[in-house]
Order: structure tokens, then sequence, then C-alpha cells
């Protein structure tokens, strides 16, 4: 076989698994590349090892809104016993990982691929050709270009504190920088947040979007919108990050960059593979192969495609699992994608908002309001949340839904359920949920 294989992937993430082990299945000979341990973003740096640490800091954020009403005392956040809970996971990833390949029968390669033709590859001066090349090397951070940017934290180096600092100022209002304010805060540090534009997390509703925001300034997390970071300098101890156009300064111990992820095409070398790209990605047909070589796949965060999620990913693969073994025939369908952004409470969206199927000119009937003096807010101190369901206004069917609240994460999936399946509400009220829970609310979020 010597280095040329049926099929090579670079990179080793979610969408990477589901097409290596498919194609090996199928007999293919099979090469894997990374040039960091084995993984992928998912696994190591991002979605799992967030969720350790949101899961301690809602233990801490429970107990703190239940305080007076049947918890006498706050616990507070252990930080390096955290991170040893976390790690005791990460850790095991990049072997267990790359040692699920080869037993599989794939061989793996480790160091940074860079094509040299349509179908050839070379890892660190080592060349491989190959039938089919699929691209699944996720994203990174998104360069600001601004002087000082070099003074950045990445959400990744965050993960791995040893200890917390004190003050913490994010740049960016998206997923990472909310998601991590919130931790941060119950784990005891000065938080801010410095969003450039009128709202933060702006994929998502925008009054319920209003609301998680009172939420975390209410909880003690500075959210300071229409703030242009153009500048970081470190001065003494400092760490001081200027906004030029307001003239103000902000002054932290760490500052993390929240500021949103671009595809990760650094030195790829597409071009020599004739792959076109832009700055969504690698150009893609509905097969998720290269518009300019038929030889190339690209999946997961660095495919020009709508989402940039696991779930989506895990789609991904799968469908270039089937189109490379079988033909082009699996196209990834995504027009019913729940998203989660895990602050405290988590907002959760699926389908279509109400200004969009406006301007779509879908006639809807909108549900909307808050479940703070519902039972299952009362028992547990809850005094932020919110919901909006659209529905269309001739069938009934619901075509978007977003919770702001306890549970919200959960409840979500109901909600896509009934979407993907076009379940009408009446049939979702006279379902027997277990009670009482989160999802036997579902009922009164209908007309």
């Amino acid at each position: 076989m010597g280095n040329t294989f049926d099929v090579a992937v670079i990179g080793t993430g979610t969408s990477a698994y589901h097409v290596i082990h498919h194609c090996l299945k199928k007999g293919l000979s099979l090469a894997v590349i990374d040039s960091r341990p084995y993984g992928g973003t998912c696994a190591i740096r991002g979605c799992q090892p967030k969720k350790y640490l949101v899961a301690a800091a809602a233990a801490v954020e429970s107990a703190r809104r239940m305080q007076g009403i049947g918890i006498a005392s706050v616990p507070r956040m252990n930080w390096p016993a955290l991170m040893q809970n976390k790690n005791r996971f990460t850790h095991a990833v990049p072997e267990n990982t790359e040692k699920g390949f080869v037993d599989a029968g794939a061989v793996a390669f480790h160091g940074r691929a860079r094509f040299t033709g349509s179908n050839t590859l070379d890892v660190d001066g080592r060349k491989l050709g190959a039938k089919t090349i699929v691209i699944a090397t996720g994203a990174i951070p998104r360069p600001l270009g601004i002087p000082g940017e070099h003074f950045l934290t990445s959400s990744e180096k965050f993960m791995d504190l040893p200890n917390l600092p004190k003050r913490i100022l994010f740049v960016g209002g998206g997923f990472i920088s909310c998601e991590f304010a919130h931790v941060a805060k119950q784990a005891g540090a000065e938080v801010t947040i410095l969003q450039k534009g009128e709202r933060i997390l702006m994929p998502f509703d925008p009054d319920l979007v209003d609301n998680l925001t009172q939420a975390a300034r209410d909880d003690g997390i500075d959210v300071i919108l229409n703030a242009c970071v153009d500048r970081i300098d470190k001065v003494n101890s400092n760490l001081v990050a200027t906004c030029s156009e307001t003239g103000n300064q902000y002054r932290a111990d760490m500052i993390v960059h929240g500021a949103g992820r671009i595809p990760n095409l650094e030195d790829l070398e597409l071009e020599a593979g004739s792959v076109e790209h832009d700055g969504h990605g690698v150009k893609v047909n509905t097969y998720l192969q290269s518009v300019s070589n038929s030889s190339v796949y690209a999946i997961g965060d660095v495919a020009h495609t709508p989402y940039q999620l696991a779930t989506t990913a895990d789609m991904e693969g799968l469908a270039v699992a089937q189109n490379i073994t079988g033909g082009n025939h699996e196209t990834p369908q995504y027009t019913v994608v729940p998203s989660v952004v895990f602050t405290l409470p988590p907002l959760a969206s699926v389908g279509i908002q109400a200004e969009a199927a406006a301007q779509l000119g879908i006639a809807i009937k909108v549900k909307q309001g808050t479940m703070n003096q519902w039972p299952s807010s009362k028992r547990i101190g809850q005094k932020h949340s919110g919901y909006k369901v659209i529905q269309d206004k001739q069938s009934g069917l619901i075509l978007g839904a977003h919770i702001f609240g306890h549970n919200a994460d959960e409840v979500i999936n109901i909600m896509a359920l009934a979407i993907k399946f076009e379940i009408p509400p009446e049939k979702l009220k006279k379902m027997i949920w277990a009670y009482p829970t989160y999802t036997s609310d579902l009922k009164y979020m209908f007309d």
C-alpha cells in the first residue's frame, strides 16, 4: 500500500470520526492526519470540557438562587479540583481516539498536512496520496487585527487555567464569552463582557437575549454594549482594553477572546489542491464536495455550511461517509437544528424567529411570556425566564421555539421533534408527560 490510500482524513474531531470508522468498515484503506492531539475541539477543547465547568457553576448558581427558600449557605467552586475532574476526561481522549482509529485499520500520522496537488499531501515531509481527501480541521479564534492581540487568552487556555484570575474581561458577546462569563462569575471572579454591537448573542431571539442580559447583570456580570475594543496593552500587572471610539478603558487580569471563530485553513495550501474557499470555509456543493476539486470533501466548522455546531458536524460526517462509499446521494438537512448557549440559566432556540418569518411573508401567530410565576420556577427561585413560540397561523404547526430558563437545553429538543415531524401542539398538549417536569410545562406555551 505504501503511502497511497483510498481516503485521507485531515482532522480527528467529531465529524471526522464518522468518516473514518465508516470507510474502514467498508474495507477502504485510510490515513488519518492531525497536527494536534487526536480527538478534535469538541472532545478536548470545546463542548465536553466546557460542560464540566458549566455543571459546577450551575450547582453554585442553583444554591445561590435558592438561598433563603431552603438553602442555608452557598458552596464555593474549587477551581483546581474542577480542572482535575475535567482533565480526567480530556487527557484520556487523544490516546483512546488514536487507538480506536488504528485498531480499526487506519494509518495514523502526526503533523500539519498541506496540499501538493489535487490528490496529494505533504505531512511534515512525508508524501501521501489519496483518491479522496476529507478536510475536517475545525475552526480557530478569529484574528482581530488590533495592537496587543497577543495578550488575549483563548477559550482553550481558559479551560486549562490552574487558577482563576480575579478580574476577567471577555471581548465579544457570543457563545464563548457568555458561557464562560457565567462560569467565572460563579467561581468568584469580577467579570465584564464588551460587545461591539447593540446586543449579545446575535443569532438568538432578541427579546430573550434582553432577558438574559438583564439576568447576567443582576448576577453581577457587567455587560457593556457598543464597546469596540481596538487596542490591548499591558500596564504593569494589568491588561487594559481600549475602546477609542468612546475613550473608555477597561482593566483586567485576563482578557479572553470571545469574538468568534473562523475555519482553520491555515497552512493547508488549498490553492495547490485546487480547493476553492472563502472566509466562511471550503466552498462545497450539497454533497459537501469541493466545488472545484471533486476528490475533496469538507465537513464540520471548516466547511462553508450554515452552522458551527458539533451536531451538524456529526450530520455532515455521516453524509460524507455515505457519499464516499456509495456515491454522492446524501445531503445534510439544516431545517431543524436546535442550539443552546449554556448560560445560567440556558438559552435555547430551534426553527424560525418571528422577524425572519415576517420578512418571508409567512403568516404566523406568536405566544410569548415568562415562566417566573409558574410553580416550576417558584420552587427553584427562578426570577429570569421567557419563552416565545412561533406557529403557522393557518395550520397551527410550530415553526420556531425559543426558551430561556432552567432546563431549556432539554425542553428545546421536544420542540425540535415537533417541528421536524410536524406534530401539532394539540397532540403535545394531550401527551401524558411525567409530572411535574419542565417538559410538562410545554402545554402553557401554545395557544
